[in-house]
């Protein structure tokens, strides 16, 4: 069974996971039922990259980058300094000493597409780093109005990983992977990726996404993860990253709006960025639930987790967050918490009654404890979940059934029972023919 966090910590701090679905048939509702409490994506084998291929020469590219050589993992802030400054020098090689703005479009886990405390860490160290080592480049804020000025463009991801053969429980190190793309010519200029022990990264996620009904990996943030893990210097840069970056400059905006409690300015600018963003960015959809839930705005809160409830099931897979107390199917005992939980059980049934869904609801827990106590936790908590549903809308009886698979499908697989793995204790709802 799980065991409960080594130190004391609020219900809303515990109020953080991801998941990525499992098979492109299956609509995944994920319940993360946390205790009280490379760059290859779900690939968490990490070797050394095969060299990148040199571009070729030309007047912008006098200095080919020299083929990497992945190094053994190192404390966090060393291995994002040795990155950070290699691939300043790789980048300087290639575009030379001229003047540019730059401009940072933070960094995600790309296990669960979310960002944490460890991607902002490795923000904040690049561009201190960046006025110091390349003062020529002026570091801006990310916003539409720097994007049309064609900067260059810093972005990357921080995914755990197993170095060795495979045999380790758990994850043993994270991949740092970082890019610089050139805007101008919507091409990557020059990448590294290194390798930090597990011990110094702090993988929590962020407010905003700890406190966010839903996570998953949609279609941008794939085509970010994809612009930074999936190319290699002189490669085009994925069309869908490209298109929705004006959308991300106002969901940064929004997103700081929100942590500065500046509600209404948030609410305001997560609408504005609906109509650039893709129609199931879950930014969008995360943020005005937030917003909306914290002015107060129940009915609008209820709308916005309705859109999210049916991106996913027109999508076949969404992510939902429950937490529940530890080595049990009781919920915690937030009263906020209580009152969102009871909204998001009502609109998933009343969804799925309406679209008349069968649903296989399979449950998960980490590694910590045997393999049959967590198959029998697992398995106690997705029945806890469908019966909760059928008490909601009776119909649903005879078309949810309810299974647990123990920790045999961690997602981040750090074996901290933790806010930081919370996604690995969860509940998934999968589509299934009904009968």
């Amino acid at each position: 069974m799980p065991r409960p966090p080594q130190s004391p910590q609020s219900p809303q701090s515990l109020h953080r996971s991801g998941f990525v679905a499992r098979g492109a048939a299956s609509f995944s509702l994920a319940v993360v039922i946390a205790a009280a409490a490379g760059c290859a994506g779900p690939d968490k084998r990490d070797t050394p990259p095969p060299a990148a291929p040199a571009p070729a020469p030309s007047r912008t590219s006098p200095v080919p980058p020299a083929p990497q050589v992945l190094e053994a993992p190192g404390a966090f802030a060393e291995v994002v300094a040795r990155a950070g400054e290699r691939l300043l020098q790789d980048a300087r090689g290639v575009l030379g000493a001229g003047p540019r703005d730059l401009v940072i479009d933070p960094l995600v886990d790309a296990s669960s597409g979310q960002q944490t405390a460890g991607t902002t860490l490795i923000g904040q160290q690049l561009a201190t780093l960046l006025q110091s080592r390349a003062p020529q480049w002026k570091l801006q804020p990310l916003s539409r109005a720097a994007l049309a000025r064609k900067p260059l463009l810093l972005i990357g991801t921080l995914t755990p990983v197993h170095t060795g053969d495979g045999r380790a429980p758990s994850a043993d190190a994270f991949r740092v992977c970082l890019v610089l793309i050139d805007l101008a010519s919507g091409k990557l200029v020059a990448k590294r990726v290194d390798r930090a022990t597990v011990a110094t990264v702090n993988a929590e996620p962020t407010p905003f996404y700890r406190d966010s009904p839903t996570w998953a990996l949609d279609k941008t943030t794939l085509a970010y993860i994809k612009s930074c893990q999936g190319s290699s210097p002189g490669d085009a840069i994925a069309p869908d990253y490209l298109a929705r970056l004006p959308a991300q400059a106002l969901i940064r905006e929004a997103q700081v709006a929100l942590a500065e409690n500046r509600t209404p300015e948030a609410l305001r600018l997560f609408s504005e960025a609906g109509p650039l963003a893709a129609r199931d960015d879950l930014r969008v959809l995360n943020g005005l639930y937030l917003a909306s839930w914290r002015s107060g705005k129940r009915k609008e809160a209820a709308e916005a987790f309705g859109r999210i409830v049916g991106v996913g099931l027109e999508a076949r897979r969404l992510p939902i967050k429950l937490l529940f107390a530890p080595g049990s199917t009781r919920l915690i005992a937030s009263a906020d918490l209580r009152a969102q939980y009871a909204m998001w059980l009502r609109e998933i049934a009343l969804q799925a009654g309406v679209r008349e869904t069968c649903m296989r609801i399979v449950g998960h827990t980490s590694r910590t404890g045997s393999a049959a106590g967590n198959d029998a936790l697992s398995k106690r908590r997705a029945g806890a979940v469908r019966e909760g549903l059928e008490s909601l809308d009776k119909a649903l009886v005879g078309r949810l059934d309810a299974i647990g698979v123990g920790s045999r499908e961690t997602i981040v697989d750090l074996g901290t029972d933790d806010a930081r793995d919370a996604l690995d204790r969860r509940v998934e709802f999968r589509t299934v023919d009904c009968a």
